[in-house]
């Protein structure tokens, strides 16, 4: 039983070390390389428990999910030379282990080199657009153009002979740029000129254009930029106070003139209303008159027909009215004895 145990124990510590160095697992989540003393063996995209050689091979695993990189902030120029600082990030997913291996060898320096590139093609793209479209809607389409570019790397035409199978490799595009200032976006070159191109680097029927060769990340680096997108666009600190201040007096002036149209119309409304005040009294003032009129005129015709019946009792009547005007107990009055006035007085009848 004794002699059992140590080979037992031998056989143990050797299943303990040598099946890690055996087996391996790749989680869905993960893509993974074998390599033998630094060279590429094989890869490994789909999840499940794997095998290599035991200390001969080692394995590297990356993370197929979508990455995030956050992209350094940079003051780009716009085409109407104002400065902006933009803040920007980009997803990208790894889809070749090892071309991304070979290039970038971990996602530390993918990071850094896909922020170099999203920066680079930020700075190219808002250096074509204006201010206003930078920060507003239009935003949408140039962040659909910076992820397009995003997906191509500059290389030498060395490159493209010797790294790719030449000029019309599918992974290889050529670009000619006519304008100098590169406000406009460079075009692709057609069937004629990659013919010509071909040929010699520089042919004379290109010359003064700017030629430039890109390949596809995907074939470069075994990468994809599936997005990028600015997280803020502001003005640089040095004129940001100034930039503030100068809105301000805008809104202010805009104000200004809200307020300056508010009194306006207010004074129109309130000359409106005293207008449409003076037309009701006027006419009320107009119909009262006209009401009077006809009440004295009926009136009239009512103590013409009433002296027409009795002028006596007409005449006593309006004796009486003039008594209660004239007379009262402060009051004296001094009348020819044969006044029609005391007529009524010394006489109740009227000396009928």
């Amino acid at each position: 039983m004794g002699k059992l145990i140590i080979p037992l124990i031998v056989i143990i510590i050797a299943i303990v070390i040598v099946v890690p160095q055996t087996l391996f697992v790749v989680d869905e989540t993960q893509m993974a390389i074998v390599t033998r003393f630094g060279e590429f063996k094989r890869s490994h995209t789909t999840p499940g428990l794997q095998v290599k050689t035991p200390f001969a091979e080692q394995v590297t695993k990356f993370d197929k999910r979508l990455l995030r990189v956050d992209v350094a902030p940079a003051s780009l120029l716009t085409s109407d030379k104002r400065n902006l600082l933009i803040d920007s990030y980009a997803r990208y997913r790894i889809v070749d282990p090892l071309i991304f291996f070979k290039n970038l060898r971990n996602e530390t320096l993918a990071d850094a080199r896909v922020g170099d590139i999203v920066n680079s093609q930020l700075r190219q793209e808002v250096a074509r657009d204006l201010q206003t479209e930078v920060i507003s809607e239009t935003r949408e389409d140039i962040m659909d153009q910076v992820t397009k570019d995003s997906n191509r790397i500059e290389i030498t035409r060395r490159d493209v002979f010797e790294t790719f199978e030449g000029i019309y490799d599918p992974f290889v595009t050529v670009r000619i740029d006519e304008d100098a200032n590169d406000e406009v976006r460079p075009r692709i070159a057609t069937d004629q000129e990659l013919i010509i191109l071909e040929s010699g680097a520089r042919p004379e029927s290109l010359a003064g254009l700017n030629i430039t060769y890109f390949a596809s990340i995907r074939k470069a680096l075994g990468i994809v930029i599936v997005d990028v997108r600015i997280k803020r666009a502001d003005f640089p600190p040095d004129i940001e106070t100034s930039v503030f201040s100068r809105m301000e007096a805008e809104r202010e002036r805009i104000a200004s003139g809200l307020r300056a149209e508010g009194s306006q119309r207010d004074s129109e409304i309130r000359a409106n209303v005293d207008r449409q005040v003076n037309i009701i009294l006027e006419t009320a003032e107009g119909t009262s008159a006209l009401l009077r009129g006809q009440a004295e005129q009926e009136a009239i015709e009512i103590l013409a027909k009433s002296l027409e019946k009795n002028p006596d009792f007409y005449s006593f009547r309006r004796s009486l009215e003039a008594y209660k005007v004239i007379m009262d107990s402060k009051t004296t009055v001094i009348l020819d004895p044969d006044s029609d006035l005391l007529r009524f007085l010394s006489d109740p009848s009227g000396g009928s």
